[in-house]
């Protein structure tokens, strides 16, 4: 069985197709966003103590769903560089001198 690497992983998300990456993206940033509706407007009010730590982790979870959410559907690409300068090893840009 293999095992599963953090490279094997960005392997597989590069291999997703871009629409269904988008779709899953959209459905996570949807389900963050309820998430967050719910507990402002709607989750018990009576939560304290122990209960407390549930709903910061319900928060944290939120925020994370909807950050990993525009990592989806906006995937960075290899040619997302803004210019030649950011590609270059050195940092120099092609048309400057030493």
């Amino acid at each position: 069985m293999a095992g599963t690497t953090p490279a094997t992983v960005r392997m597989d998300h590069e291999r997703m197709h871009p629409w269904l990456s988008r779709i899953a993206g959209t459905a996570l940033l949807l389900l963050g966003i309820a998430l967050v509706l719910w507990r402002v407007f709607g989750s018990p009010q009576y939560w304290e103590g122990d209960m407390r730590w549930l709903r910061t982790g319900l928060m944290l979870g939120a925020l994370g769903a909807i950050s990993l959410s525009a990592r989806l559907i906006f995937p960075a690409g290899k040619g997302d560089a803004p210019d030649e300068a950011s590609e270059n090893a050195d940092g120099a840009a092609t048309d400057e001198g030493p």
